[in-house]
């Protein structure tokens, strides 16, 4: 992938990742979005219905800045939501940098899951409960990859849900 359009910050090898695993032309939803680095580098190669979502304020400010600056508050949707309760329909969904217990609770709390959504995770902590969890509640783990940044390696898992 070419992420010469972020020019003043490129993916982390980490976000660079996930992004890779986003189907070209879907609908995507990044949850806890922080600064939207990813929702940013999405619009900038083509992607046309971005939601970026997070429970406290103070980061969708941030992120609201930092999209602006870059010219793209017309291509990405910043929505205050806990999880996806507030989201509307999405195809691939990335929930990044959180816990196993909360990503686990995000999406078995999904309003809108259905065989052709796709979730992103990247668990920092409690990967067990996550996968026990997707197992328990019909999610197949489709692909998981190993990524390594900042001398951690990082687990990210590329799940659909199983009626």
């Amino acid at each position: 992938m070419n992420f010469q359009n972020l020019r003043e910050k490129k993916l982390s090898p980490r976000l660079a990742a996930i992004a890779q695993l986003i189907r070209p032309g879907s609908i995507v939803c990044d949850v806890g979005t922080d600064h939207a680095f990813l929702p940013c580098y999405l619009a900038r190669n083509g992607w046309q219905t971005i939601y970026a979502t997070d429970i406290n304020k103070n980061p969708l400010e941030i992120a609201r800045q930092f999209i602006q600056k870059r010219g793209l508050a017309d291509r990405i949707t910043l929505i205050h939501s806990d999880g996806l309760l507030n989201v509307p329909q999405c195809d691939d969904i990335v929930i990044a940098g959180m816990g196993g217990e909360t990503i686990a609770e995000i999406i078995t709390a999904c309003p809108f899951t259905n065989n052709n959504t796709r979730f992103i995770l990247q668990p920092m902590t409690k990967q067990d409960i996550l996968r026990k969890e997707l197992l328990s509640n019909n999610f197949d783990i489709i692909n998981e990859i190993q990524v390594s940044e900042k001398n951690k390696t990082y687990t990210i898992l590329y799940v659909r849900y199983k009626p």
